[in-house]
């Protein structure tokens, strides 16, 4: 038996490669039967939404590195961003579907999810810009939003088959870190 989660994340995956699958479609590409998907979600909006909501709760677990105290320093930033960064890595697939989704976006649970959500990153990104450890003359929006670009390229390219997912977090680390680390040797 597939556990809810695991469902959701299949669906998801599903969604974010196909914004328009059916319910049939859904359920083939996770492995189950239409009827199955049905008897747990009457509606392809009840599933849309109970994605989103396991889209919150992944990235919320996954934010847990940047709430960071405002005294710690630039080591302690630096560790807590590439954990952030891998961490988010496996959650792709579920923002790639829910932040294009127009069902999803119109939500106003999920929105007000998203927007605590980038509030917290954003004061991450700050305190990183404060520690001399992210460029300042980038908006913190553009840093997140990059990341999540990176990130949703990493998804793309392995559901493509183009990318192995064992050397995405590199790729995205290294891509991610070359564009938004200030130039010369990090701050002390």
């Amino acid at each position: 038996m597939v556990s809810e989660e695991q469902l959701l994340d299949s669906a998801a995956r599903v969604l974010a490669g196909d914004h328009s699958a059916s319910m049939v479609q859904i359920a083939a590409g996770t492995g189950t039967s239409r009827a199955t998907l049905g008897r747990r979600y009457a509606t392809r909006e009840a599933l849309l939404k109970a994605v989103a909501v396991r889209a919150i709760q992944v990235v919320d677990a996954c934010l847990a590195p940047a709430d960071l105290a405002e005294t710690a320093d630039g080591p302690a930033f630096d560790a807590a961003l590439e954990e952030l960064v891998l961490g988010l890595l496996p959650a792709a697939h579920l923002y790639g579907f829910t932040s294009r989704d127009a069902t999803v976006l119109a939500d106003p649970e999920f929105r007000a999810g998203v927007d605590r959500q980038d509030q917290r990153a954003l004061a991450f990104l700050t305190l990183g810009q404060r520690l001399g450890r992210l460029r300042a003359d980038l908006p913190p929006y553009w840093i997140w939003y990059a990341l999540w670009g990176l990130l949703d390229a990493a998804a793309e390219g392995v559901r493509d088959g183009h990318l192995a997912p064992r050397q995405t977090g590199g790729l995205v680390l290294t891509s991610f870190l070359g564009a938004v680390r200030p130039p010369g040797p990090p701050a002390a």
